[in-house]
């Protein structure tokens, strides 16, 4: 009676949404001054085939999407090790914070896990990848593990942000000297909807730069974040699910050559990061590019077409919070002027017209949406970020740029459009 009653526990708990793996016996580990935990998940059926995971997250371990997926992997027959670097340093989870990290916790748990002599497979996500990058090279340096990557592999970076953040909108991002100086077995994981699909060949021409034999995979038709998102679409949902198997091809495909070496840089460059500068910001003014794009009902709209008007224009999507937070403020911002002198566009990043079209059911703005379908019109401005916006005088000159949300109904910054209105009456 007991077993059949464990046994509708669970298929109860699985129908519900609710199981999950069951951590093993978690671990620490010395770095410096620091102590990393590592959180362990054992494989539902071991596979001696199958390498170790180290999964160095970006504080979405306790996500159920996240849960899911290690599970789905657990029962795939891969053991895990996820650490979360910045919850073991106890440091707040910005932007910055993940990108000054200098990578020694990453070294000690590579250490550790060449040390227990099965192949292993670093992997990260976004900034986080930045990190890794870093802890790889000081473990090859300070291990020289044999050819340069030893029980390592391959190296497996989601959607990776390998880039100083730029100052400003519109500044181009440049990478971190890391990516040059890596020598590694990398596979770099693209969704063709994300922030960085234009940005690959620059990726991998730094990453060629210290012989890194790098293996890119795109997968069609979804956003970064895909496999964590909880609102994905269908199409979305389908690719979370055959991450899985995926991900055991491309480990398959992407295996060291033979004979290879791997070599990084042993003198790393330094570099400050970048503090953004926040709200309305006056720059040495230039052309802004023009393009040619549609709306959500299909209408093409030339962008020289607003010559003669001074023109906010706003770079958004509708899954970022911030870039829907401020929209109130520019449809009051929008009503402060005459229509003839300034006007408000909107590009939106690579949503579809339906869903754009929902979003307006729900959510009022007052000024045209132009679908980036591709992402090329955000690349030409250099959208690192969203909300990015600039505002540009009625020659097409960009004069100012912003980088986060702001309340554009700000009686100073209406007092610098109306300056510039005033400059061409």
């Amino acid at each position: 009676m007991m077993r059949n009653g464990k046994l509708l526990f669970n298929y109860l708990m699985v129908f519900w949404g609710l199981w999950f793996p069951v951590h093993a016996a978690n671990f620490s580990l010395n770095s410096g001054t620091e102590e990393i935990t590592v959180n362990t998940f054992n494989a539902s059926q071991p596979d001696t085939h199958k390498p170790l995971l180290i999964w160095f997250t970006e504080g979405y371990a306790e996500r159920n999407t996240f849960k899911h997926l290690i599970q789905r992997l657990n029962d795939e027959g891969y053991d895990i090790w996820q650490i979360d670097l910045l919850e073991s340093y106890f440091i707040e989870r910005t932007p910055t914070n993940i990108r000054q990290l200098k990578g020694d916790g990453v070294a000690a748990v590579l250490s550790h896990a060449q040390q227990q002599k099965r192949p292993f497979v670093p992997i990260s996500s976004g900034r986080m990848s930045l990190v890794l990058l870093r802890g790889i090279r000081l473990w090859q340096l300070a291990d020289t593990p044999s050819d340069g990557y030893g029980q390592m592999q391959q190296t497996v970076l989601f959607f990776p942000n390998l880039y100083n953040a730029p100052e400003k909108a519109g500044d181009a991002p440049k990478f971190f000297p890391i990516v040059s100086a890596s020598s590694l077995p990398i596979t770099v994981v693209q969704p063709s909807e994300g922030t960085f699909q234009w940005k690959l060949p620059e990726l991998v021409n730094a990453l060629n730069v210290h012989n890194s034999q790098v293996t890119l995979v795109s997968v069609p038709k979804v956003r970064d974040w895909y496999f964590l998102s909880r609102d994905a679409t269908e199409i979305e949902k389908r690719a979370s699910e055959k991450l899985v198997t995926d991900l055991g091809q491309w480990l398959s495909i992407s295996q060291p050559n033979a004979n290879r070496r791997f070599a990084p840089e042993k003198q790393l460059a330094l570099a400050q990061v970048t503090e953004r500068k926040k709200g309305l910001i006056a720059i040495e003014a230039r052309p802004a590019s023009d393009f040619s794009l549609k709306d959500i009902n299909g209408e093409t709209l030339m962008f020289s077409e607003k010559r003669g008007k001074v023109i906010l224009l706003n770079f958004w999507a509708s899954w970022c919070p911030p870039c829907v937070k401020e929209i109130p403020s520019m449809n009051r911002l929008a009503e402060s002027f005459d229509a003839e002198k300034f006007e408000i566009v909107s590009v939106n990043f690579k949503e579809s017209p339906q869903s754009i079209r929902d979003f307006l059911k729900q959510v009022q703005v007052d000024f045209p949406v132009l679908i980036d379908q591709d992402g090329k019109t955000s690349a030409e401005y250099e959208i690192f970020s969203f909300p990015s916006s600039f505002l540009i005088d009625a020659n097409g000159q960009i004069r100012y740029s912003v980088n986060a949300a702001i309340e554009w109904d700000d009686e100073q910054i209406k007092q610098q459009i109306q300056a510039l209105i005033q400059q061409n009456p």
